[in-house]
């Protein structure tokens, strides 16, 4: 009766370190897969842009906050190549650049 009890104890053990062998070696295959053309962004950040980023989410009718991070980049890299020819594209910029430099502390983790 005592070796069931052990044997009973020590089976969610086995079976955990199995699932966590399973995910390793699918998180492995994904890592294999996407190696040239994905990377992992885990980032701390306030509350405030976890907002911002879902309402662009909602807003955009995006696939949630990771896709939202890749839309501003992509705004912000149109933004810069329309400024180079156009002025006032290039002001806007520029002060929204200056108006989080100087707010930065509300934003930053």
């Amino acid at each position: 009766m005592a070796n069931l009890d052990m044997e009973q104890m020590q089976e969610p053990g086995a079976q955990a370190r199995k699932l966590t062998a399973r995910r390793s070696k699918a998180q492995q295959k994904w890592r294999d897969k996407n190696r040239l053309t994905k990377t992992q962004l885990n980032v701390m950040a306030r509350t405030i842009t976890h907002e911002g980023l879902s309402d662009v989410a909602k807003d955009y009718g995006l696939r949630g906050k990771a896709e939202a991070v890749a839309f501003c980049a992509y705004v912000v890299r149109a933004m810069k190549q329309k400024g180079a020819a156009d002025a006032s594209t290039y002001l806007y910029l520029e002060a929204l650049k200056a108006g989080f430099k100087r707010d930065r502390d509300i934003f930053s983790p």
